[in-house]
Formats: structure tokens, sequence, C-alpha cells
């Protein structure tokens, strides 16, 4: 029944979009739709299998993303993105980003609804600009998503700030987190820029269970990476952020730790990060702006190839309980237009502490083919 009713909702959505579209003839009315997808194919080893298989391939859809964006005036803009995603063994049909904002104060604006929490440069960078297949370990391991609520903040070409109420699902005993993020850009000129900032969540987590469980940078995989697992009280989440970009040259890294209270008082300690770097082989520059970089817009009709190298790591081990585990990436990217992108990248994970299976082992390689419109 809830699977039907998504659909139909997705194509109400849909037809409300085209008639915007065809609509949307005066001064002060915008309206745009786009979107992007992505497939590929993910083959990986023991490591990834929670039964200790030791060669999977599956076919990925990784995503299928439309979005409608409305704005009236100078000051009104409204947003709502439909996401589908299907790995051969589960489909997700969702709605993405459902905000509204206004922008009249001369401080900044506020947004309401459900949008991306701003907490880290990897998360709250777009999937589609993104220069791997999958965000980081770290990443995904710590960063807060999308969530309900409210947010103030303010996007300049140098520097952003963001602060909001959230709450991680409709659901009235979910948990709720006041997350906050500063960034600025020191040195920004046409062929350099550094990039600096901090991002802070405290959340509630009103006596839920926890714990982290990953996939380990491969989408169709399995949570094979983990933390130990208790009910928790509240968590305070913090990370560091530095990026550097110089002519072909882009450096990207984060730092995070974690501290959760458990329900009853013990407290644990959990932290990670990442360390990213991407050169460009045929001399395009990536763009900075709003404390995050552009998309690749190839020099030559032949496209642009740029190599990736990433190291990752988390440690959720404490008191002899959870894991260690780190992922090193290489990868490749051809960029044929804006609009093109084929993405493959070769993983080597290694895992310590408690694993899933006696002999974790065996790399990974993921591709990916994107098409926005």
């Amino acid at each position: 029944m809830m699977g039907d009713l998504r659909w139909a909702m997705l194509v109400m959505w849909l037809t409300a979009c085209f008639s915007l579209q065809v609509h949307a003839d005066t001064t002060d009315f915008e309206a745009d739709i786009g979107g992007y997808v992505v497939g590929g194919v993910d083959h990986y080893g023991a490591f990834h299998d929670e039964d200790g298989v030791d060669s999977t391939t599956n076919t990925v859809l990784r995503k299928f993303r439309l979005g409608l964006e409305l704005a009236y005036g100078k000051h009104w803009s409204f947003e709502l993105d439909g996401d589908y995603q299907y790995d051969g063994d589960e489909q997700v049909l969702e709605f993405d980003d459902v905000w509204l904002r206004y922008d009249g104060f001369g401080w900044g604006g506020v947004q309401v609804g459900r949008m991306k929490e701003p907490f880290g440069f990897e998360r709250t960078s777009g999937y589609s600009s993104l220069m791997t297949n999958e965000r980081s370990l770290a990443t995904s391991a710590f960063a807060p998503g999308r969530s309900e609520g409210v947010m103030v903040n303010r996007a300049g070409k140098k520097a952003t700030w963001a602060l909001g109420v959230f709450r991680e699902s409709g659901d009235s005993q979910a948990p709720r987190a006041v997350t906050g993020r500063v960034t600025f850009a020191p040195l920004h000129t046409e062929h350099q820029t550094i990039h600096l900032g901090l991002a802070g969540s405290w959340r509630d987590m009103r006596g839920e269970r926890f714990q982290i469980r990953d996939h380990g940078e491969v989408y169709s995989a399995d949570n094979v990476i983990r933390s130990p697992r208790f009910d928790a009280d509240d968590l305070a989440l913090l990370g560091g952020e530095f990026a550097w970009s110089r002519d072909s040259v882009t450096v990207t890294s984060e730092a995070m730790t974690q501290r959760v209270r458990q329900v009853g008082g013990d407290e644990w300690q959990f932290t990670g990060g990442y360390a990213q770097l991407g050169y460009l082989l045929t001399g395009e520059h990536r763009g900075y702006s709003r404390g995050e970089f552009d998309r690749i817009d190839p020099l030559s009709h032949l496209g642009a190839v740029e190599l990736v190298a990433r190291w990752s790591g988390v440690d959720l081990r404490q008191r002899d309980v959870g894991a260690e585990a780190s992922i090193a990436m290489l990868g490749i990217n051809y960029y044929w237009r804006k609009s093109v992108l084929l993405r493959v990248n070769y993983l080597i994970p290694t895992i310590s502490g408690n694993a899933l299976m006696a002999n974790p082992d065996g790399d990974a390689v993921t591709v990916r083919a994107q098409l926005r419109f």
C-alpha cells in the first residue's frame, strides 16, 4: 500500500512539475526541472560480505533523481527532489530535499522543511559533484544526512555559516539535533583556493539504540564495519575541514570525533577521517564558490580525465568491542562535457578488532556512469 502511494505521489509530482514549467512565463516567477541518473556495477570480495562470500557482483541503479526548483521574486525559493535507488536486493523511493526558503533578511536566510544538516565538506556536497563513487568511510559513518527542521544560514563566495534545529524523521520520538557549520576561504583566486571549515552537532538520542554500521564505500555491500551497540542518551560530534586547489590539483581532508553517552552514564569515543587527492591530466581547474567545489567543465570536446587517490579510516573500537577499519582507494574519472561522467574506483580495505568473518579479505571495484539533464 505504501509503495503504491509513493508511486502515485511521484506521478502527481512530475505532472505538477511539467505544468509549472509550461506556465512559468512571468518575470517574477521561475521554475526549473533537472536531475541525473547514475548506474553501474559493484564487484567485491569476502570483506564486504557478511557471510564471507569470496566474489559478488551487483548491478546497481545508484541514483535516479528529479528535482523541481521554484523562485518567486528575489527572496522566495522552493525545492522538491525525488530519488529512486536499486541495488538488486532493495528498492528505495523517497523525497530527498523538500524545503521552503526566504532570503529577505540582510543577515541571511531561513529555510524550513527536509534538508541536509550543515555538517562536513563531503556530506554537504552533492552526489553528482563527488570525485569518487561513494563518500569516504569516515563521512558515511559519522556525518548526519537529511533531517526535518529549521535552518538559518548565509553563503558568500568566501565564507559561509549555517545553524539549524532538526529532527531525524517524522516520528515524534525520533532523535533531535542542533547542528552548525562555518567555512572560510582565506585564499581564493582564479587558480588557487584554500578552504577551512568547522562543524558540530549535538543530538538528543532519547534512549534510541545506537550502532554505527557501514558498507565500506561499496553501495550494494553489507554493513560489515560496526561499532559497539547500546542505548544512547546523547552524542556530540565535531568535524574539521581542509581543502586546497591549485591549477589541476585538488586536495580535500576531514577529521571527525564523536562522543556518545550511553543510558546509565558510560561514555564512548569514536574517531575517523580521510585525505583525498585529485589531479586533472587534461589541465582543467576545479572552481570554488560558497564553501564547495564546482563540477568539472572540460576544456576540450574530447573530455577531461582525472586521477584520484584517497585514504579513509575509522576507529570504532573501545573496551575491546567494535572495529577499526580503513580503505585505500584509487580511481579514474572521465568527464565528457558537464553532463556525462564515468568513474572507476578500486578499493583496498582492512579491518581489525571485531569482524563479521574469521578472515575478512578481498578488494573491490565499483564502476559508475552518470548523466545529468
